[in-house]
């Protein structure tokens, strides 16, 4: 492989290039930067102001921190030809072509588990809203109907087996919430053992086999080609139709179409989805219109300790890389 240079040319500054509109300010990513890096300037763009700035930044760019619904193509990666490393705001690197990326030898990386607290109670929360539904029972009050027949009213359930698909450090966190709420947990991923499963405090199970048993399923795998669409008809035709699905991890993951289908059918109970295929959805997008299907907005992941720890660990991969790279060999 042909060695890179890393270095822009000899009258141009190496920049670090924030490419993201989603927080408020980037004062945390700055300083992080002016402490370690302090021969790079630090420049933003707004993700839609792209092609107007990579004139002025492609070129100087020896980073590149962005976030999951930016993407970052093959012909937009050659435009940064001494990026040493891409570092996104999130778990998931499906918005980046890593091929491209390697070929380049350019670093790409995610923040892993800095939310698993947080998703690990959305997902307690939903499985509690949905075994006693309190917005319905409070519509029930407000229709005047009191005590059991309100019960009555309400279709409720009382989930007990939780069936985790991915079992990373989220899947774990979500075990250990739901095993104190006296659920029995069990869990799939592609190289779990029974052995790993227990040591985390979860049955092993077969796929089929969880959600053939499982009242709740939620869903925990990385998003790459090989999960796409993993749960399809097939998958929602093998669960329990009182069972529900839920899906914080990436919308791609879950054939929206054959879910649609699945709950008007009553073939499952429902869906709580904190992430979709098109985000945001429309507003006509019947995902947000079907009984049965409660959705969030991409929010599960948040709380201002997650935040902080995701912006801080994500700047940091760029320190750690350009540091291991070295100043003199951008200068």
């Amino acid at each position: 492989m042909r060695k890179r240079r890393w270095m822009p040319e000899q009258d141009q500054v190496p920049c670090i290039w924030i490419l993201d509109e989603e927080w408020p300010d980037y004062e945390l990513e700055r300083q992080i930067f002016a402490r370690a890096l302090p021969w790079c300037d630090v420049v933003h763009s707004r993700p839609a102001d792209y092609e107007r700035d990579v004139p002025a930044y492609g070129r100087r760019a020896v980073a590149l921190l962005t976030q999951i619904d930016v993407g970052m193509t093959e012909e937009r990666i050659a435009q940064l030809p001494c990026c040493r490393i891409i570092s996104n705001y999130g778990t998931g690197i499906d918005n980046i072509d890593t091929a491209a990326a390697m070929a380049r030898q350019i670093l790409v990386t995610g923040v892993s588990g800095y939310c698993a607290a947080e998703i690990a109670q959305y997902v307690l929360s939903a499985i509690r809203e949905w075994g006693r539904p309190l917005h319905l029972y409070e519509q029930a009050t407000r229709s005047g109907i009191w005590g059991l027949a309100a019960v009555q009213a309400v279709r409720a359930s009382s989930p007990r087996e939780l069936f985790l698909v991915g079992f990373g450090r989220i899947g774990q966190a979500v075990a250990a919430r739901a095993r104190t709420s006296g659920m029995i947990v069990s869990a799939w991923s592609p190289s779990l053992t029974p052995a790993r499963a227990e040591a985390c405090g979860a049955r092993y199970k077969e796929l089929s086999d969880g959600l053939a048993s499982a009242d709740v399923v939620s869903l925990h795998l990385r998003y790459e080609a090989s999960t796409h669409h993993f749960i399809r008809a097939e998958q929602l035709r093998q669960m329990k139709e009182t069972a529900i699905l839920i899906n914080t991890a990436r919308g791609g993951i879950v054939d929206t179409a054959a879910l649609l289908q699945a709950v008007r059918r009553q073939e499952i109970a429902g869906a709580v989805l904190d992430v979709l295929e098109q985000e945001p959805p429309r507003p006509d997008d019947p995902v947000l219109h079907t009984p049965g299907i409660i959705v969030t907005p991409h929010i599960a992941y948040y709380s201002p300790r997650a935040v902080h720890e995701l912006r801080r660990r994500a700047a940091e991969h760029i320190v750690q890389a350009l540091q291991e790279t070295g100043k003199e060999r951008f200068s």
